[in-house]
């Protein structure tokens, strides 16, 4: 079954040093920038903002694909967890959190990790007496930590790594399809 294609039959993973996301795939932005992928987005590109973008943009919108002439990446499965997996095997980046490689979720910029003492009345007490370890982010200064909340994420992402094995790829009429099975 086809989840994804490229309007391209190109060599995996594609080399480029950051993609370009369109307004309808907000989720997958912020778990792009989390696993550490240079990611444009606006909730405002209109498609001729994004027809002539140098780097790869990936869309839900066939008429878009169809009438761009850069690469594209055609996402045709509606589930977000095997998005993340078919980004990984064509942009061959590691389907795990490490906060070292991780961005801003929010707006994309480096973080840098700081000490307690840098984020206090920033975050919550109870975080404060908890965790030693944070990062802030070098843009829009929002303070990130590893709390609970990376179960939840860690979960979606073994089950990405799961789906990703079962993803083959073929060249067919010019594109290149991403097959689940």
């Amino acid at each position: 079954m086809e989840v994804a294609r490229l309007n391209a039959c190109v060599n995996l993973p594609v080399s480029d040093d950051e993609v370009v996301v369109n307004s309808m795939l907000g989720w997958l932005v912020r778990w792009l920038r989390m696993l550490g992928v240079r990611t444009m987005y606006s909730p405002n590109y209109s498609d001729a903002d994004l027809l002539d973008v140098n780097h790869l943009l990936v869309t839900r919108d066939r008429e878009l694909f169809r009438r761009r002439a850069g690469l594209s990446l055609l996402l045709v499965t509606p589930r977000h967890v095997e998005w993340l997996s078919i980004l990984s095997l064509v942009l061959g980046f590691p389907l795990m959190l490490d906060m070292g490689r991780s961005l801003c979720p929010v707006c994309g910029s480096k973080l840098i990790r700081v000490g307690r003492d840098s984020v206090v009345g920033k975050v919550p007490r109870n975080v404060l007496l908890r965790h030693n370890e944070f990062w802030v982010c070098t843009g829009c200064g929002k303070v990130y930590w590893v709390g609970g909340h990376h179960v939840r994420i860690n979960r979606e992402l073994e089950i990405a790594r799961k789906l990703q094995v079962t993803l083959s790829t073929q060249c067919v009429d010019g594109n290149l399809l991403i097959i689940r099975g």
